[in-house]
């Protein structure tokens, strides 16, 4: 089974802070990135993403609602067409993501993943240098994150 998700540029962002991107490819067979993010993220230097064109009336109604960028009303307008998780960090995008039933994991999801399946050694030592490189990571999260390590091995 293949599995694919649509990422944010805020995700991308910070995978890219710790030199991280090429993990998505390790995770997933495809990421996809609608035109937004592109243009707001730029090319992406990894061989298992690709671009969408994102036409649908709820991303205005984001944008204008709810006062979403762009970027974010794309991943979640694709996330509901095609039932995809998304990967997004921003916690307004993320409670809209969630009201509407969207499968939903965010940058710290994707290291803890990432551990589980053997990628990395530690998540935390990752969220830890995100957080040195100055992304949001709340005490309380890291020491989650300290716990999640310790029940793995």
């Amino acid at each position: 089974m293949s599995e694919r998700a649509i990422i944010d540029t805020s995700a991308l962002i910070a995978l890219e802070k710790i030199n991280f991107l090429e993990i998505l490819c390790k995770i997933y067979d495809e990421i996809i990135l609608p035109e937004a993010v592109i243009k707001e993220y730029g090319t992406l230097n990894i061989d298992c993403y690709s671009s969408r064109t994102v036409e649908s009336y709820l991303t205005g109604l984001l944008i204008r609602d709810l006062n979403l960028g762009k970027g974010e009303a794309e991943v979640i307008s694709l996330g509901n067409e095609t039932g995809l998780r998304i990967i997004m960090d921003d916690e307004k995008g993320r409670k809209a993501a969630k009201t509407m039933g969207l499968s939903i994991t965010g940058t710290i999801g994707i290291l803890l993943k990432a551990q589980k399946l053997g990628l990395i050694q530690s998540a935390y030592a990752k969220a830890k240098e995100l957080r040195d490189k100055g992304f949001y990571v709340s005490n309380t999260l890291l020491e989650e994150i300290a716990k999640y390590g310790k029940n793995k091995k």
